[in-house]
């Protein structure tokens, strides 16, 4: 790992560029491939997630989606503050920087992730070759507990340009409170929830093959990252009438993919159960309750509950409604709602979703199995362009 003390960061050399700097964009070809030599890495979803994203087939793809006919050039130095729960955020956060044109300072989780020991082993490799030199000495990781060591958190912040936060609220607003520049800002991803919706009269009418496809999508959405991301779904709605064969099915096969290819430890299996008593026991809106086993937990919501914001499942446990159309769901939907994976409706049904009910939440709506793809487009905001500043010539 790239190890910087505190007082070395004096020694970052600011470099900013382009967004889409052909450096950076070779630099992020470069760790896919180093990614995909460690063989270790196809055991973990979310590394193959993120081999794939920033492989030079879909970083082209990005780069020629971003039309833009402005100069612009990076902010300067931006420094992300990343969450200790999810092993992958950090080198995300850092491609977003990177690919805005920025130098970085990157605090990675301080939890022993393996995904994490891969991801900076790679980097370490990439930044060794001499034509990245310059950006080895332009970017920096760090590693600490920012709430236990906020006083780490007030020196990076007091040099910085530009802040990705993320996190839960009580953590984003605690940082915010922490000086920086006046032209500083602050990018902050904070707690978000996610859903996914099912089309009941199309999932009747799709053959038994096409069916187990959308599980297995449903199940990557869910299990990789055990449901701790923000865009992993936790309530699943059921739209029209409802078959009850048919849903049965589904997670009957859910549980069958988990128990193939979800690895259950001892720290799982108790996750898992303390958070269903506490589900339970707190929020007495539940009127049916069914578990496969440790795999799965499955519980029916009472109609008149409409506040779903904080009900969260882990490790597979999820929430269900039934609906009569897809109007019902905008009752579910606030500020707090991030995604919204869905299988058997159109763009133009959630088009109209969003407008004719005012909603203000659901800033990604894909389709299921799309759920932890990461986009530089992320909770609404266009984060290429808020990362760097126009220059007007």
């Amino acid at each position: 790992m790239i190890k910087v003390k505190l007082k070395l960061i004096k020694n970052l050399k600011i470099n900013v560029n382009k967004p889409f700097n052909l450096k950076v964009l070779n630099f992020l070809k470069d760790f896919s491939q180093e990614i995909k030599k460690d063989k270790v890495s196809y055991k973990y979803p979310n590394l193959v997630y993120l081999m794939l994203w920033c492989s030079k087939n879909n970083i082209k793809k990005i780069k020629d989606s971003f039309h833009d006919h402005e100069f612009r050039l990076g902010r300067g130095l931006v420094f992300h503050i990343c969450p200790n729960n999810v092993p992958v955020n950090f080198i995300y956060s850092f491609f977003l920087g990177l690919l805005s044109g920025n130098s970085n300072i990157v605090k990675v989780p301080s939890k022993d992730f393996v995904e994490k020991k891969i991801i900076i082993k790679s980097l370490n490799k990439v930044f060794l070759k001499k034509k990245y030199l310059c950006l080895k000495k332009s970017n920096f990781f760090i590693e600490y507990d920012h709430r236990a060591d906020p006083e780490k958190t007030k020196i990076v912040s007091s040099s910085s340009d530009a802040r990705i936060i993320w996190g839960g609220d009580e953590t984003i607003n605690q940082i915010k409170k922490i000086w920086t520049p006046e032209r500083c800002i602050d990018l902050c991803f904070s707690d978000r929830y996610s859903l996914s919706v099912l089309n009941s009269n199309k999932l009747k009418n799709i053959k038994k093959e096409k069916l187990n496809i959308i599980i297995k999508k449903f199940f990557y959405d869910s299990y990789t990252m055990n449901q701790m991301a923000c865009n992993s779904p936790h309530f699943v709605f059921w739209v029209g009438s409802m078959d009850k064969k048919i849903k049965d099915y589904f997670w009957k096969k859910l549980s069958l993919i988990a128990k193939e290819k979800f690895r259950f430890d001892e720290i799982h299996v108790m996750d898992k159960f303390s958070n269903l008593v506490e589900n339970v026991i707190d929020k007495p809106i539940f009127k049916k309750v069914k578990m496969y086993k440790n795999r799965l937990y499955v519980l029916d919501v009472k109609k008149d509950h409409l506040n779903i914001e904080n009900i969260r499942g882990v490790n597979g446990t999820f929430f269900q409604k039934n609906l009569k159309n897809l109007n019902f769901l905008a009752k579910y939907v606030n500020k707090k709602c991030q995604t919204i994976t869905y299988f058997g409706f159109d763009e133009k049904n959630f088009k109209s979703l969003l407008t004719k009910n005012n909603l203000l939440g659901a800033d990604r709506i894909v389709k299921i199995g799309d759920g932890l793809n990461f986009d530089v487009n992320w909770d609404g905001y266009d984060t290429i362009r808020i990362l760097s500043r126009i220059v007007t010539l």
